[in-house]
């Protein structure tokens, strides 16, 4: 398999098993530039539009991360549980 297969694969794979997210960035995206057509339409002018995107960019990112890293707080207990689980059941010999 050449490097170009391999990173094609990947990309598919990881596209294909995180769909909901990649949904999100699009929407995201999209969002933006509709946010930025808006503004063109009323006329507000590039000088103000761009910083004034950047920092709704920003902001967004700030939330999300902090949004995950809430997830991760709250569901940590749950999944340290199952990992020993596993890793129990995998060394007493079962699947």
């Amino acid at each position: 398999m050449t490097r170009n297969s391999w990173i094609v694969k990947q990309i598919y794979t990881d596209a294909k098993n995180n769909l909901g997210w990649l949904f999100k960035g699009i929407l995201l995206a999209g969002g933006f530039i509709v946010g930025i057509k808006l503004l063109m339409f009323f006329n507000v002018p590039k000088e103000i539009l761009f910083p004034v995107m950047w920092i709704a960019f920003i902001l967004v990112a700030i939330y999300k991360w902090y949004s995950m890293k809430y997830d991760w707080q709250e569901d940590t207990p749950n999944r340290y549980d199952r990992a020993v689980k596993k890793y129990i059941k995998e060394s007493k010999g079962g699947k």
